[in-house]
């Protein structure tokens, strides 16, 4: 059954870059068939940009849904970055982080993401230099 197999993929049995983290907590990516998957884990963001995220794709294109959130509600404002190859190609801020309960930002950026690049996933306190806890998840599907 390959939905099975999937799914034992997912669950870290045979995961080629998982390693001994069968969650695929990491900055990189995780790679399974056909798809790819990116799970930062919860990292204390500063007023300085702190890498959520850091890899190079394959040689295949990937069809990229990335979310930032925030783990830690505060009055801080923040801002979240892509950068490919080193230039920043999506760049957008949350006021006021604590928002109404819910995990905000709800922006989910689509992104096609070329072979042999380098991407960032940065986030930044702008407010204040205390840390707040914020995360990244993205998902995609490669495509030769």
């Amino acid at each position: 059954n390959s939905l099975r197999s999937l799914m034992a993929l997912i669950a870290g049995a045979g995961n080629p870059t998982g390693g001994s983290n069968p969650s695929g907590i990491s900055s990189g990516l995780t790679y399974v068939g056909d798809f790819v998957y990116l799970n930062s884990g919860i990292k204390d963001c500063d007023n300085a940009e702190t890498t959520l995220g850091d890899f190079i794709t394959s040689n295949q294109v990937i069809d990229a849904i990335i979310q930032f959130y925030y783990a830690e509600f505060s009055s801080d404002d923040f801002q979240y970055l892509v950068k490919l190859n080193g230039q920043t190609i999506v760049q957008y801020h949350v006021s006021d982080s604590h928002g109404t309960g819910a995990s905000e930002p709800d922006n989910q950026i689509y992104l096609v993401l070329p072979p042999y690049s380098r991407v960032e996933l940065l986030a930044k306190n702008v407010s204040t230099g205390t840390s707040r806890e914020q995360c990244v998840t993205m998902r995609g599907r490669l495509y030769a």
